[in-house]
């Protein structure tokens, strides 16, 4: 075996290689294991997950011991899945499963800062003697980590069954997937790595990729920027949660990172989109896809405020770009170079905001199952859900990337100079060397390795890492002085000779050129007046300066947000149904009519005005308008209104009509389709409706109508004739079904003195009858038979008994009125005469026999009397049916 290999196997023997790969997974299993929990037992604590066992039957305890671990595994971007299969006897069997997706980003940033945070520390204390263990620590944390993770997650798995209607149902609630395994195995071995390179006196060499020293100044800036604004915005996160989502507060400490990672997207002017699509447990999404951006109708104006976090991310990044590039005055003559590594930065915001809308932003669901259970559960089947960035999200940050590029390599200077403290506590130890004396720095613990302040080594035999003899001095790219080596020098305390791929001990000082001061050694000297660093802004001007700026950008932000909300709340669509409600709830018709006119004739228009709808016993009330679903141009409407006690909902569609006042969007309210106010008028002309004289057709009243309580009465009550008002509802046409499809009736009835007066004319006409001295008189009701028959002569008639009767019949008050027999001949209103007891006529006469001999005649005759009565010009007028010999 080589040596290289042996002293690189020799790792595994050593009890420090053991430590230091072992003990911060561990304890980030633990600090992960321990907030898991927490937070599972406020989830489980709420109603919803209580009422869960009760609705459904499911071992909730179960489910509460395994969620920890779900969520644990995916906080480190793993998934949960809830199994199925169902044995239903002579139906089958059916299987499926429902994946979810989506890190609980507090969890996520505990273990992963915890495993961060000790590697590191792990790493300067006793810090790998060469790439070799460097790399076996690395593969020890993050193969263990995964492992013992994936272990618990099957220790922990909630499985049960469910028996019921002689079927069984088993089902498993877990983390154990494919992607629950490999995903937090690349986020540990990715986490193991960076923080062996940051613990390590020696950076990326550490795992022998001295290219890296490129990439971390970018990602150090990148990273500077998304912590500032999400640390921000999670903040606010916590309140909008409870108050604006209105979901429990349980649920803030799963999701604030994540709402405030939304946040971030859409104040960066990024977007979040939801979609949905195919049938879930027989519920068909619709292929449901909306989006939102700060720009969006539905973006509550708060979200601007959101930009003032922005600027601050912004302002620290540029220090932080600012400072871990080489300033332009060290370098001698013009810096040609100056924008020739100015797509670094972009890239990486571009980079790592990709990575990020892949793995932490997005919270999905995924539904499979079986054709046999698509079978039994009627169309269950495939589905899909989720919430995420828009495609184009990441892309916008790489524009955020070139600004802050910029504002580092104009205002950057002046702006480090001025706040110096702020730009040592963010960049760190990544603080260029030639930075040391204008920040007045004392040389950082490890300080990294920038790649152009590096000094040529001299040749070294092939295989060796290091340089047995000290450093020459040297120009660094450029610079005058020399700055750090990029490779270990021997150092005092060291072993004389390192061997083949070993670092020098972590005890050691770097290698420089000049003797240690106060500040870096090998920074650039004091260069001359022509090129002397930029001087700082005025502070009692940047302070005005910044107070004027602060101001405006929160007057800015206050007039945005006063738009955004006088928009929504005043000229949204929402704001054109309340105003048209409120018209007509103060009875306004000719209002309502100017804000959406209806499509209805002027002579229908007559239960449109303001003294009808103004009269009407109960107006729409109670009125809850819904949020609009708006689609581009157009919109709809929900309502719910209250119209003398019973509720009814409609729909109401909008457009948009354009601008007012160049600021406030016009919507217009297209026409409602009005209900159709209809009532049985039986023989009435003219009717009152809400106090106003109404035409009708003779026999109904049939008009559109507002939404409202209506009074119809008889136009005119008089001694005849008397009716009791009767109210009727007016919704709009697609709630008409809530009141049947029956009309309304006003059944004028006759009065006594009506009665009365039938009573006396019957008699009358019966009377004049009986004087006629014809067998059969026209309009009589009574005749005979026999007389006619035997043309009988000097014939009389005399009323034994006068038949009673009635009007109106069982008709009267309520019952159906056949249109035509309710108006008389006349044209007036009529009412039937019917007979309750016959009467009797006696008659007498002469009339020739056989032998021409002259014999007396007398018959007795039942009649009855049937017909109709009316009124005339305020008069009753009956007519009877005539009566053909009594039958």
């Amino acid at each position: 075996m080589p040596p290289s290999a042996a002293k690189y196997l020799s790792a595994f023997g050593q009890g420090i290689t053991w430590r230091s790969a072992l003990i911060p997974p561990g304890l980030a299993l633990l600090a992960g294991i321990i907030v898991s929990i927490i937070i599972s037992a406020l989830l489980t604590s709420m109603g919803d997950f209580a009422s869960l066992a009760q609705d459904t039957g499911f071992n909730t305890d179960g489910i509460s011991y395994a969620l920890p671990f779900v969520l644990l595994a995916m906080s480190l971007f793993g998934s949960a899945v809830f199994r199925f299969n169902v044995q239903a006897g002579d139906m089958g069997q059916a299987s499926g499963s429902l994946f979810a997706s989506g890190a609980p980003l507090l969890i996520t940033i505990i273990v992963i800062g915890v495993l961060w945070w000790f590697t590191k520390r792990s790493e300067l204390k006793s810090p790998s003697p060469n790439r070799g263990t460097t790399w076996i620590r690395i593969g020890i944390t993050a193969v263990s980590m995964a492992l013992v993770l994936l272990l618990l997650e099957l220790i922990f798995a909630a499985r049960f069954s469910i028996t019921e209607s002689g079927g069984v149902v088993d089902l498993e609630f877990s983390a154990v997937t494919v992607r629950s395994f490999f995903l937090p195995l690349l986020a540990i071995l990715i986490t193991s790595i960076c923080a062996r390179i940051a613990g390590h006196f020696k950076g990326s060499e550490a795992i022998g990729a001295p290219f890296l020293r490129w990439l971390i100044p970018p990602v150090l800036v990148t990273w500077t920027h998304l912590v500032v604004s999400i640390l921000a915005l999670s903040v606010v996160a916590i309140f909008v949660i409870p108050l604006s989502m209105d979901m429990p507060w349980q649920t803030i400490p799963a999701l604030f990172i994540n709402v405030g990672l939304f946040l971030t997207l859409l104040v960066h002017l990024g977007g979040v989109s939801a979609s949905a699509q195919g049938d879930m447990v027989g519920y068909d999404s619709g292929g449901l896809s909306e989006s939102l951006t700060i720009f969006s109708r539905e973006a509550p104006g708060q979200l601007w405020i959101g930009l003032l976090a922005v600027v601050v991310a912004v302002l620290a990044a540029t220090l932080v770009a600012t400072v871990t590039r080489r300033p332009s005055w060290t370098v001698a003559g013009e810096d040609k170079q100056q924008w020739a590594a100015a797509w670094k930065l972009p890239l990486a915001f571009c980079a790592i905001w990709g990575l990020l809308s892949v793995l932490a932003v997005p919270l999905r669901a995924h539904l499979e199952g079986s054709a046999a259970a698509a079978s039994m559960f009627d169309a269950f089947g495939t589905a899909r859900a989720g919430v995420g960035p828009l495609a184009w999200s990441f892309l916008i940050f790489a524009l955020w990337g070139a600004v802050i590029e910029v504002l580092s390599r104009t205002l950057g200077p002046r702006l480090v100079l001025t706040v110096p403290a702020a730009a040592k506590f963010f960049a760190g130890r990544a603080v260029h060397p030639h930075w040391g004396q204008a920040l007045g720095m004392s040389e950082p613990r490890h300080p990294l390795i920038h790649p152009d302040a590096v000094t040529p080594a001299p040749p070294r035999a092939p295989g060796t890492f290091g340089i047995a003899g000290p450093m020459q001095p040297g120009p660094a790219a450029g610079a005058p002085g020399s700055a750090y080596g990029s490779n270990s020098a021997a150092y005092p305390g060291s072993p004389p000779q390192a061997g083949p791929g070993t670092y020098p001990h972590a005890g050691a000082a770097y290698p420089m050129s000049a003797p240690t001061n106060s500040t870096y050694p090998g920074a650039a000297p004091p260069p001359p007046a022509e090129t002397a660093p930029p001087a700082p802004f005025n502070r009692k001007k940047v302070t005005l300066v910044s107070v004027i700026s602060g101001s405006a950008i929160l007057a800015i932000v206050a007039a945005l947000i006063a738009v955004t909300q006088v928009n929504g709340h005043v000229f949204g669509p929402e704001a054109a149904v309340e105003k048209y409600f409120s018209a007509l709830s103060d009875g306004d018709a000719e209002d309502a009519l100017k804000m959406a006119d209806v499509d209805v004739p002027a002579e229908q228009r007559q239960l449109l005005t303001n003294d009808i709808l103004g009269a009407a016993k109960a107006l729409p009330k109670d009125v809850t308008v819904e949020d609009a679903q708006v689609s581009g141009n157009s919109a709809t409407v929900s309502a719910t209104y209250d119209v003398g006690g019973s509720k009814s909902t409609t729909s109401f569609s909008l457009h948009k009509a354009g601008k007012k006042a160049l600021l406030f969007d016009d919507w217009k309210l297209q026409a409602p389709e009005l209900f159709y106010l209809s009532v049985e008028t039986p023989g009435l002309s003219t009717v009152k409706v809400n106090g106003i004289d109404i035409d009708t057709d003779g026999s109904a009243l049939a008009l559109p109508a507002f939404p409202g309580l209506y009074s119809i009465g008889l136009a005119e009550e008089t001694d005849l004739v008397s009716a009791e008002e009767i109210e009727t509802r007016a919704f709009f046409a697609d709630d008409a079904e809530m009141e049947g499809d029956e009309s309304a009736l006003l059944a004028a009835e006759p009065t006594d003195a009506f009665r009365t007066e039938v009573d006396k004319q019957v008699k009358t006409l019966i009377d004049t009858c009986a004087q006629k001295t014809v067998a059969q008189a026209d309009g009589c009701p009574f005749g005979s038979y026999s007389a006619e028959n035997y043309e009988a002569t000097n014939i009389k008639w005399s009323i034994s008994s006068y038949p009673t009767v009635s009007v109106g019949g069982n008709s009267s008050g309520g019952g159906y009125f056949d249109p035509e027999d309710s108006t008389g001949l006349n044209g007036g209103p009529a009412w039937p005469i019917t007979t309750e007891t016959s009467g009797e006529a006696f008659v007498t006469g002469t009339y020739d026999s056989f032998f021409d001999d002259s014999d007396t005649f007398d018959d007795t005759v039942t009649f009855s009397v049937d017909g109709t009565a009316e009124i005339v010009d305020g008069k009753v007028v009956i007519n009877v049916d005539g009566d053909d010999y009594g039958y």
